[in-house]
Parts: structure tokens; sequence; C-alpha cells
């Protein structure tokens, strides 16, 4: 008999060490299954609380917010910068420029410059935000309802308040 063997652990088929049933020197199993079905029941829990974290958790299936992209190309662009009233040039409406590249910056937390003490978007708060009595005031507090003429659908004024929640 080796000096030895008794303390040597015992392996599997393939040689390796800590195989089914078998025991570290400590005396703890080296059960792969079980450690395998702790995992996966670990993961099964942890991930989607993990995800549900990270993106805010589960909201009902509502669909998520609007982009500034999308607003601008499905309302400003196409009601507001295409019929020239808010294009860059010597006299845009309410001193308001909606194209591309200076928009967000023209409308977030900026003040309006017709009506004192009002403020074209107030991130959060659609109802404090100029920009939604104008499109959807009979009579907002200073000139028309926007745009002229040609009131947006309910499905776009809807897209606009959405982005500012």
């Amino acid at each position: 008999m080796a000096p030895f063997a008794s303390t040597q652990l015992p392996t599997d088929r393939s040689g390796f060490h800590g195989a089914v049933g078998s025991r570290s020197i400590d005396g703890t199993p080296h059960d792969e299954r079980q450690r395998t079905r702790w995992l996966a029941a670990f993961a099964g829990l942890v991930i989607p609380l993990a995800l549900a974290a990270c993106d805010g958790g589960d909201d009902g299936g509502s669909d998520p917010a609007p982009s500034f992209t999308e607003v601008h190309e499905r309302v400003f662009q196409t009601s507001c910068v295409f019929s020239t009233c808010h294009k860059a040039g010597p006299s845009p409406a309410g001193e308001l420029v909606l194209e591309r590249d200076v928009a967000y910056a023209n409308l977030v937390e900026v003040d309006s410059s017709v009506v004192a003490g009002r403020v074209r978007v107030v991130p959060g708060d659609p109802e404090q935000s100029y920009v939604i009595e104008k499109l959807t005031a009979a009579m907002p507090a200073a000139g028309d309802a926007m745009p002229p003429d040609a009131p947006l659908e309910a499905e776009r004024i809807d897209l606009v308040r959405a982005w500012i929640e």
C-alpha cells in the first residue's frame, strides 16, 4: 500500500477530482448537479429582478417614452418647421426655431419669449409646459393655438406630452 493512499481524493472515470458523489478534504459534497440546480434557480430569480431594475420595472405593457428625435420627426419637423413658421430666418414665430439641430436647446427649460413666467418645456410636467398649452388650448395665453389653421391630431399631441413626461 502506498504511504499517502488514504489522503488521495476519489476520481471519476475521466480522472478529474470532484466528481458527482465525491467529497473534498473537509467532507463537503461535490455534487455538480446540485450546484447547477442552485445556479439555475438563482439566475431565474436574480436576472429578471436585475433587468426590471435596469428598465424601471414592469410598466404593465405600456410603450416606452418617445425620444425627442421621434417627436421632432413626427410633430415639429412636419408641422412647425416645414410650414416655415419656426424655421431659421429673420423672424421665426414666437422667436422659436425648431429645426433639428437647435430644437431641443430652444425648447427644454427655456423661458417663453412671448409670455413672461412661462417655460416652453418643463421636463416631467407637460401641464406646466407652454408648448402643450399652445398645442391644446383654444385661446392660449398669447397668440393662437398651434399650428394655425390645422390643429394636431390627438395622437401627435399625446406623443409630445409623453416625451415631456
